[in-house]
């Protein structure tokens, strides 16, 4: 019964989350290095940013893009009750553990694309496939972090086709359907002292517990493209909620210290809610060789107020719910793009920012579950050459880690900390006549 009852506060290890939620926007050149894409979806990864875009592209096209994200961050963690009963590490005069850093937090962002027009110049198509969310962290075994997570990651494929159809001159629409594939990984050691009771001598001082899970869910996403006046073009897109169910193994094996060694294996079922989201863009030319953008990003997290896990073949324990009263995220951003210069009439320059809003508050969040608001730098060049357009991106992220002082999760995310995440990105892009 003492076990059932710890492992109620550890099975439901859930997916990473970052920025705005589930999943990373920066996929394409002009998102990447501009920061606004919306409203100009002029290059083939439109078929995740705004699917009507794909009216502007000519020929046959093929996209390759690949992005990197290193994150670095440092924090302290705050004692709980009795963790000085198993943690050794000492406490210094703030009264927190001393500084972590993941051993690897890093992530990829790789697309492939092919377009194609299909008929008479008003309809075209793409095939796609891309990794929205590829993220992953990893802490020592015998950090003080121990307890809350040791490896995690998460991954989620997607495959799309997607069209889209001219109406007018200046007004195209589109739309993508899809499938998602996201996949989790977690594992850390279960805390062993459950409302105050010490259960070591039945699990042991470091019982492993971990999880996986997987799911397979359709998607689908719409959008408009205009061009009202000359020099001006608008962009509105909208992603479909999924909700997926997370299904696979889990298991706890009992650490050396055991009364006993013994081994539970059972699987489990947890809810992921990848929610509504909603984009606006517009981009206009100021000069001939000057063009601004700017676009807003919003996600429907409020209907995230819990997570919900069903356990099978672990006796006592049959599901698990945990608080996560998620608010509704969104990001603004904007930025310039220099093109068709006398000089360098091949080379287009771009520059831009953001600035994110988590949807998390900070009493929820874990550290399997990392999601800070932050500002972001945007930069890029992008290089044309006769059938091939080349580019390379880079982001900074700074984050916005509050001191939390009030966490509700088990054991608490106590923590004070400051982070960053680099993202570099190059892509290809060539045209097939």
């Amino acid at each position: 019964m003492r076990l059932g009852a710890a492992l109620s506060l550890v099975c439901a290890s859930a997916p990473s989350a970052l920025a705005g939620g589930f999943g990373i926007p920066e996929m394409g050149v002009r998102r990447t290095g501009m920061a606004a894409i919306i409203g100009r979806p002029d290059e083939p990864a439109a078929v995740f940013q705004n699917p009507a875009g794909l009216t502007s592209l000519h020929g046959l096209r093929l996209y390759a893009g690949f992005g990197l994200a290193f994150v670095s961050t440092e924090f302290r963690l705050r004692p709980w009750q009795d963790s000085d009963r198993f943690i050794d590490d000492p406490v210094d005069a703030d009264g927190y553990y001393p500084a972590q850093k993941p051993t690897r937090a890093m992530g990829a962002i790789p697309m492939l694309v092919a377009t194609m027009p299909l008929w008479n110049d008003r309809l075209f198509g793409a095939f796609s496939l891309y990794v929205s969310n590829a993220t992953g962290a990893q802490f020592n075994r015998d950090a003080v972090t121990h307890y809350h997570l040791i490896d995690g990651y998460v991954v989620a494929p997607q495959a799309s086709i997607t069209l889209a159809y001219k109406v007018t001159p200046t007004l195209s629409v589109g739309g993508s359907l899809g499938v998602i594939n996201p996949r989790v990984h977690g594992q850390r050691y279960v805390f062993p002292v459950v409302n105050g009771t010490d259960v070591s001598n039945l699990v042991g001082s470091e019982p492993e517990l971990t999880l996986d899970g997987s799911d397979w869910r359709p998607t689908w996403n719409l959008g408009v493209y205009a061009a009202p006046a000359p020099g001006l073009t608008l962009g509105a897109a909208i992603i479909g909620r999924v909700d997926a169910q997370l299904q696979g193994p889990i298991t706890v094996v009992y650490s050396d210290d055991a009364a006993q060694p013994d081994r539970l294996e059972g699987r489990h079922s947890t809810e992921l809610l990848l929610p509504w989201t909603f984009h606006l863009g517009a981009n206009y030319d100021v000069t001939p060789n000057v063009e601004v953008g700017a676009e807003l990003r919003y996600w429907l997290y409020r209907q995230y107020d819990r997570q919900y896990t069903q356990v099978e073949n672990i006796f006592l324990v049959s599901e698990l719910e945990t608080v996560k009263d998620y608010d509704d995220s969104w990001q603004v951003s904007g930025g310039v793009r220099v093109h068709d210069l006398p000089q360098a009439p091949r080379l287009e320059a771009m520059l831009g920012t953001h600035y994110d809003r988590t949807p998390a508050p900070a009493r929820t969040v874990t550290l399997d579950q990392p999601t800070f608001s932050h500002i972001g730098l945007h930069s890029g060049v992008r290089w044309t050459q006769g059938r091939y357009r080349l580019a390379a991106t880079y982001i900074h992220y700074w984050y916005d880690i509050p001191t939390i002082e009030d966490s509700i999760t088990s054991p608490p995310s106590n923590i004070q900390g400051d982070g960053a995440n680099d993202i570099f990105t190059l892509a290809v892009e060539a045209t097939i006549p």
